[in-house]
């Protein structure tokens, strides 16, 4: 079609269960990369030092691939192999050199944005010890209660036991 996107609808038949089922496939003709600029991020989940993320302004020039053909699909398949998790994680080197040379961030910049990711880290790390805390005092009031509930009970056999036993003297 004109705007590169392709969708068709085939009916194929269950052997197991005699049905047919709705099949769906979609393709796209190209593919359009557009680099956005690396930025000082805020995020705190980062490990160690500055966290990165991405700005609203990108590089002008995008980058266009055809997805029709062999090509494509021998490079998808043979040219390119999925990188590990590990792979993908930056160093708190690669991510400072980046926010350096890249985004041009200055040494008190970066400074600053430490001290505040390490501030938002701690206050989560409190509060998730002031949840924890929570769970536990609500699992403590909970076991104390069965706990006086059992208690009850015993008294209840005993007390029962003792008045039996003083009825039975009094015959």
């Amino acid at each position: 079609s004109s705007n590169g996107f392709k969708s068709s609808t085939t009916l194929d038949k269950d052997t197991k269960n005699e049905e047919f089922k709705a099949v769906r496939n979609v393709s796209f003709s190209h593919l359009q990369v557009r680099e956005y600029e690396v930025t000082l991020g805020d995020n705190p989940s980062v490990s160690s030092g500055a966290p990165l993320s991405l700005g609203w302004r990108y590089k002008p020039q995008e980058k266009i691939s055809s997805l029709e053909g062999d090509n494509y699909h021998t490079s998808l398949c043979y040219g390119r192999v999925r990188r590990s998790m590990s792979e993908l994680i930056m160093s708190n080197q690669e991510r400072t050199t980046r926010l350096h040379v890249e985004a041009n961030v200055s040494p008190s910049d970066l400074r600053h944005a430490l001290l505040s990711t390490r501030a938002a880290r701690l206050e989560r790390k409190a509060s998730l010890e002031e949840l924890r805390n929570e769970v536990m005092k609500k699992k403590e009031d909970k076991l104390m209660k069965e706990r006086q509930a059992v208690r009850r009970r015993r008294v209840g056999i005993v007390d029962g036991g003792v008045t039996v036993s003083e009825s039975m003297l009094t015959l």
